[in-house]
């Protein structure tokens, strides 16, 4: 999974990545927190590495978790906290476990955690959890900084890309299609370009959209409906949530209560009431099209 426009995706996952981990681990082994006191500086490398390269995948995995939770019901800090509090769940037992192996890090206890910390394993990951869970959550935060900045991306507008003169004035038509073609060049500028361009679907997770392409998927920010717009002679909006490329739909399903579009990659979206109607005017009476008793 990419991330765009956050700490994490302004390169594509594995650089963007190890560029993350790698200046955070150098940062904290410059700085000899107290948790690492102890440790010779190629110990500490290696202790910070595995600490937050453990930490940066549990915050990815939690927050894949939390886009599956209905967004409209949860402000954007609230599932931030969540997605914080479950990668710290997460991390605890492999902190613990990074904590037990590295020599020179045992000391005498000096508060209620510390000895809880002594009592057994699991008292251990206990204690470990209440001592980073703060660290995380700041970090997660800070990696979240554009959403709570609310510094979401737009496509331009004609304001932004003024028509360029001619000696010949434009049609209202040539105007358009010379509009739709700059907008959607500038959203396929936005994907990585190892997805490619053969968009398969497009879903709304919360200030993200979920681009699926042959070659996999990215998540940026931007609003589905502007995008749909732009993309509307090559798939349509099923849903307020989903988009789909019509060359990539397997069946569409409407019968009764159910209607869905089968993908590729084995979901099925659902298709909307209000947009039923448009579907099967979309799709005709292709082979693909299961129209069951509606």
């Amino acid at each position: 999974m990419l991330v765009s426009d956050t700490v994490l995706g302004r390169a594509p996952l594995k650089s963007g990545f190890a560029l993350t981990a790698f200046g955070l681990t150098l940062l904290f082994t410059l700085m000899e927190p107290e948790s690492s006191y102890g440790l010779n500086f190629f110990q500490r490398l290696l202790f910070w590495f595995l600490q937050i390269s453990a930490a940066l995948l549990g915050l990815m995995f939690a927050s894949y978790v939390t886009t599956k939770m209905p967004p409209k019901q949860f402000p954007l800090y609230l599932l931030l906290l969540i997605s914080g509090l479950l990668g710290a769940v997460l991390v605890s037992p492999i902190f613990a476990s990074i904590d037990y192996w590295f020599p020179g890090l045992e000391d005498e206890p000096d508060s209620w955690v510390d000895m809880l910390d002594q009592k057994g394993p699991f008292f251990r990951v206990v204690s470990e959890f209440l001592e980073v869970t703060p660290g995380i959550i700041t970090l997660w935060f800070l990696i979240n900084i554009p959403l709570l900045l609310k510094v979401t991306y737009k496509l331009p507008t004609e304001k932004d890309n003024p028509p360029e003169r001619h000696s010949r004035p434009k049609t209202e038509k040539e105007l358009e299609l010379e509009k739709r073609k700059k907008l959607k060049a500038e959203f396929y500028e936005r994907l990585p370009k190892v997805l490619g361009r053969d968009i398969i679907s497009i879903s709304s997770e919360l200030h993200y959209v979920n681009v699926k392409t042959t070659k996999g998927n990215t998540l940026i920010l931007g609003a589905l409906n502007q995008i749909a717009q732009v993309l509307d002679d090559e798939g349509i909006l099923i849903h307020r949530s989903h988009w789909v490329h019509k060359d990539h739909v397997i069946r569409v399903h409407i019968s009764g209560s159910e209607a869905w579009c089968e993908m590729p990659y084995g979901a099925k979206l659902p298709i909307s009431r209000s947009k039923r109607k448009l579907a099967k005017l979309y799709f005709g009476n292709e082979t693909k099209v299961d129209n069951a008793k509606s």
